[in-house]
């Protein structure tokens, strides 16, 4: 068992793609919090939603040489800060 953190929706019981995301964000250490990492803010950070956006941030993380939970962080891991 994990904690997900409070920002944490779970998918619907019979979506099996959508909790295997789910499963490769947690396992990568990410959580679902919406605080800064400094504490100061209250946006609910980006967590993929699909296989579609979690390959695309494993194939950025592996090609950049970057921790997977850094690229499964950003909204877009292409650019040069996280949002």
């Amino acid at each position: 068992m994990y904690c997900a953190g409070p920002d944490f929706a779970a998918p619907g019981r019979n979506d099996r793609a959508t909790w295997s995301v789910v499963a490769a964000v947690l396992s990568a250490g990410v959580r679902y919090d919406g605080y800064d990492s400094c504490g100061c803010g209250r946006d609910r950070k980006f967590r993929p939603r699909t296989r579609a956006e979690l390959r695309a941030r494993r194939e950025y993380a592996a090609r950049h040489e970057l921790p997977l939970a850094d690229a499964l962080s950003r909204r877009d891991p292409w650019r040069a800060t996280p949002r």
